[in-house]
């Protein structure tokens, strides 16, 4: 092998390119050296990086939170391998990973069908997050079967899945999505069911079926909700066939259970970590009360949603490796007193909501040292090493840039999306759909649904802007529309960009929130009825209108829960 060949090879070794069952890139990851503590630790991992788009977020606004493995493919077994061995060597042992299903359409998969490619997975275990919070109507018995020999067939069995006492352990993001499709299917049957016996029903078809297929059963956990602990949630928690809960994350509840530590000058949306770690042993009390349903302990790493949240920022400010490592050891302390044997960190990686602690730029390897340092026993020979790809000729994991396209209208016949990206909050399954845009608006922001971003062409060479659509409302009562809806359409330009600090004044902390260019948008009613309508916005006279035009971001409505199917868009030429 000549040298050319050598380093192509070496090249194709690092970056991935190698097909699994060839020459496996993650051959070149260093194997892990795992180290423990009497404590389990987990983490929630949420795969919400499917492309460079929700990346470019972050970047945009907070770069300097960049994490070690670079703006990285979730995709790649290899970029996974690295976060097995960061996550062993700091004593984390299993990853609680959100996933989604809805009757059978699936998205942000792409991290799991990873790790079952990945050459170190046997050395982190992971369980599922259903994040079932799906439109009113997606559960039914029929689906409830489907998923759960969906999850049969590919998990359970693996023996790369998290289990308590030989049960796989699923936890359910919403109760009531759960409990009230199933509730309205046994009222459809002539039955009167309670609140609670919609979520028995349906757990108790998941477990009988794991046990038909071998198994000893399911190990259900519910999502607590809501910053007050009550007895009633408990029960029915309990009585539908959880065995135990969890919270996900810890932002504003830290302000209202600390006030005393909250500091002069601090809002509801934005106040000091000094109120997490005040705040948060405080919860473990509250919610401890009953050892017999067990609330798993839960490590806080901060919130900072500003790339995401576009005009409702709420940030934690004031965040450090020493605080972070008060709240390891803190926890560590409540464990040993109370018995429990498990922790979550909440969350590991939730970079558009600033809760993260993954080896980043920020924080290096230090809120992972801070976990291994509190709760695992030191080897004789000392710490793993902390290495970074580069250190071993492997990387760089980024995505390339997004694209900034030529091109002033779209009809999707081509078969792709044509460069535009969901938001990753409040949108769902972005995708070409026989030659249309279809996507799904799950949740109510005010906030566009999707952006895209273009080489720059001049305002002054258009008039308007024209999209021709059908929006379908949802089932729930909420997404029934008024009458009042508007689409918006926000762009960016060479001197104005959407989203920005330009002239923004710090706040608490010296937090400095983006500004949204306010004089760059435009708005017209809607109907939301199922039926195709043409809507144009005359940009003629706009006085934002102006200069040259770089990215844009639409709102076709904002009204939870509506299917939009997209047949054109486009600028009108003067």
């Amino acid at each position: 092998m000549n040298r050319k060949t050598a380093a192509i090879l070496s090249l194709a070794l690092c970056a991935g390119i190698l097909a699994a069952d060839e020459t496996p890139s993650s051959k070149r990851v260093p194997e892990p050296h795992p180290v423990k503590g009497p404590i389990e630790v987990h983490a929630f991992y949420y795969p919400g990086t499917e492309q460079m788009a929700e990346w470019d977020q972050v970047d945009q606004t907070l770069p300097g939170i960049k994490p070690l493995l670079g703006w990285y493919d979730e995709g790649n077994p290899e970029v996974v391998d690295w976060q097995i061995k960061w996550a062993a060597e700091h004593g984390i042992s299993a990853f609680c990973v959100d996933w989604y299903w809805n009757r059978g359409d699936q998205r942000l998969n792409h991290w799991v069908e990873a790790y079952y490619k990945a050459r170190h997975r046997r050395y982190l275990k992971w369980y599922m997050m259903y994040a079932n919070h799906n439109e009113p109507g997606a559960h039914s018995t029929e689906d409830q079967i489907r998923v759960t020999r969906y999850w049969i067939d590919h998990f359970f069995k693996t023996p790369e899945y998290y289990t308590i006492d030989g049960k796989p352990v699923v936890v359910y993001w919403s109760f009531d999505s759960l409990d009230s499709d199933f509730r309205a299917e046994m009222e459809h049957k002539g039955m009167k069911p309670k609140y609670g016996d919609g979520a028995k029903y349906a757990l108790e078809l998941t477990d009988r079926m794991a046990r038909e297929a071998g198994l000893p059963g399911v190990y259900f956990i519910d999502m607590y909700h809501g910053w007050t602990y009550m007895q009633d949630r408990i029960d029915r928690a309990r009585n539908a066939g959880y065995q135990a809960q969890m919270i996900y994350n810890f932002d504003t509840i830290s302000s209202r259970i600390a006030p005393e530590a909250v500091r002069p000058g601090d809002t509801a949306s934005i106040f000091s970590y000094d109120a997490v770690v005040a705040a948060v042993p405080k919860w473990w009390e509250k919610t401890s009360r009953d050892p017999s349903f067990p609330f798993w302990p839960m490590i806080p790493t901060g919130w900072n949603d500003i790339p995401r949240s576009f005009e409702q920022s709420r940030v934690i400010y004031g965040r450090s490796v020493d605080k972070f490592r008060k709240i390891c050891a803190d926890c560590r302390a409540f464990c040993e007193k109370k018995g429990f044997k498990r922790v979550i960190i909440a969350p590991l990686n939730e970079w558009q909501e600033g809760s993260y602690i993954e080896p980043n730029e920020e924080f290096g390897f230090g809120m992972y040292d801070a976990i291994r340092d509190v709760f695992c026993e030191k080897p004789a020979e000392g710490w793993p090493k902390n290495i970074v790809p580069k250190d071993v000729g492997c990387g760089p994991y980024d995505y390339p840039a997004m694209p900034h396209l030529a091109r002033t209208a779209w009809d999707f016949d081509d078969g792709t999306v044509q460069g535009w990206y969901r938001n990753p909050y409040g949108t769902a399954y972005l995708r070409n759909h026989d030659g249309k845009l279809w996507f799904f608006r799950s949740f109510k922001r005010k906030s566009p649904a999707i952006r895209t971003r273009l080489a720059p062409f001049a305002a002054k060479d258009f008039s308007g802007f024209r999209v021709k659509m059908r929006l379908q409302p949802g089932k729930s009562k909420k997404s029934q529309p008024t009458g009042k809806e508007m689409l918006t359409l926000w762009w960016g330009t060479d001197k104005t960009p959407v989203f920005s600090t330009n002239g923004a004044k710090p706040g608490p902390g010296g937090v400095t929130l983006p500004t949204i260019t306010r004089e760059n948008r435009a708005s017209t009613p809607v109907t939301v009825d199922g039926e195709w309508r043409e809507y144009t916005l005359d940009l003629s006279g706009h006085p934002g209108w102006t200069g040259q035009v770089d990215e844009v971001w639409f709102d076709p409505v904002e009204l939870q829960f509506t299917d939009v199917l997209i047949d054109s868009m486009s600028f009108i030429p003067r």
